[in-house]
């Protein structure tokens, strides 16, 4: 899916003895719109750690654009989480004044 990024933030810690290590996307996506809501929203996608070397090398100094691969995991009981696995950024077109 594409997804406008606006930044990120890698977590890596132990809270209450089990170990943490993941990635934050704050991303632009547009709301459901309804009667009583229009527009877009900020939202918080969670990624592997493993794309931290991807992110780094992604100039943040303005919101990009990129493709995003997500795969859900279970966490149990029937409830599953959506992890970002894989961010590429992708080349938008911009439209010349004529």
């Amino acid at each position: 899916m594409k997804m406008l990024v606006l930044g990120w933030r890698h977590s890596q810690g132990e809270m209450e003895g089990r170990p943490y290590n993941f990635v934050t996307l704050f991303c632009l996506s547009r709301m459901e719109q309804k009667e009583t809501q229009r527009g877009s929203a900020g939202i918080d996608m969670r990624g592997d750690a493993i794309l931290v070397e991807k992110l780094k090398k992604i100039d943040f100094g303005s919101p990009v654009h990129c493709e995003i691969e997500t795969e859900a995991r279970a966490t149990g009981k029937g409830q599953f989480v959506e992890t970002v696995v894989n961010i590429l950024p992708v080349q938008v077109a911009t439209a010349k004044a004529v």
